[in-house]
């Protein structure tokens, strides 16, 4: 399974709102993440390679990961609305199979619009072995369904309004003050995008969760340009199947 599309641009460039009659991004290659991953690192400029090696050192060294939840721990309940509005909640996602809950930092990263194309392209594999999958963002407003529309996506984008859901699992983070600088000097203004003030950002993290609400497997990453790839996910899902 190594199907994925590219991602919405090099470098960073947000995903912002659009017609309702702007065609979908065509953009299907055969990569992996991890080759994406590469070739979007090419693109960095001096700044960028700057901030990216403040933002993941300050991480590690603030061992920010060591809060996420872990795998045995009980999944946090929660009722999120998606792109068009609708709520989903948390018991209702995995109530007929596990449940694949993928937290990314919002459509202007590229590596997380990657990540996105990538599990929409292992989605069908996903819900073959009776998996749901959702990916939480905590942008607001129009741009979770722009983003859908954008890249052409049929997932379940769920926002997190309050940073409720990201504070449970433990994977949020306060942005420091250099990458707020070097965000916004890209022209990114995260308080618009999530309806906040103040600039928090989830650290990427991939969650299966069994039926019964425990977590069965757990990916995360203070090195924002990693993400688990669909086949992981796709063993771990069948890992906890047969464990069942």
């Amino acid at each position: 399974m190594t199907t994925t599309r590219t991602p919405a641009a090099n470098r960073f460039q947000p995903i912002d709102p659009q017609p309702d009659d702007a065609p979908p991004m065509p953009n299907q290659t055969d990569k992996t993440f991890a080759e994406i991953r590469s070739e979007l690192l090419t693109t960095f400029s001096a700044a960028d390679w700057e901030s990216y090696n403040h933002l993941v050192g300050w991480l590690r060294d603030t061992d920010a990961a060591s809060q996420a939840l872990k795998v045995g721990d009980d999944a946090p309940d929660f009722l999120l609305p998606d792109a068009d509005g609708r709520l989903h909640s948390s018991e209702q996602l995995r109530r007929n199979g596990p449940l694949v809950l993928s937290f990314f930092r919002g459509g202007w990263c590229p590596f997380c619009t990657a990540e996105l194309c990538a599990l929409q392209a292992a989605k069908d594999m996903f819900e073959s072995v009776g998996a749901t999958l959702a990916v939480v963002t905590p942008e607001t407003r129009d741009f979770p369904r722009q983003l859908k529309r954008s890249l052409g996506l049929d997932l379940k984008v769920l926002s997190d309004v309050d940073y409720g859901v990201a504070v449970s699992y433990g994977v949020l983070f306060r942005v420091p003050d250099e990458t707020k600088a070097h965000y916004s000097g890209l022209g990114f203004d995260l308080s618009a995008r999530h309806g906040s003030p103040v600039w928090m950002l989830p650290i990427p993290a991939t969650y299966v969760i069994d039926t019964e609400g425990r977590i069965r497997s757990a990916f995360v990453e203070p090195d924002f340009t990693i993400r688990e790839e669909p086949a992981q996910i796709l063993a771990s899902l069948r890992r906890a199947a047969s464990t069942c």
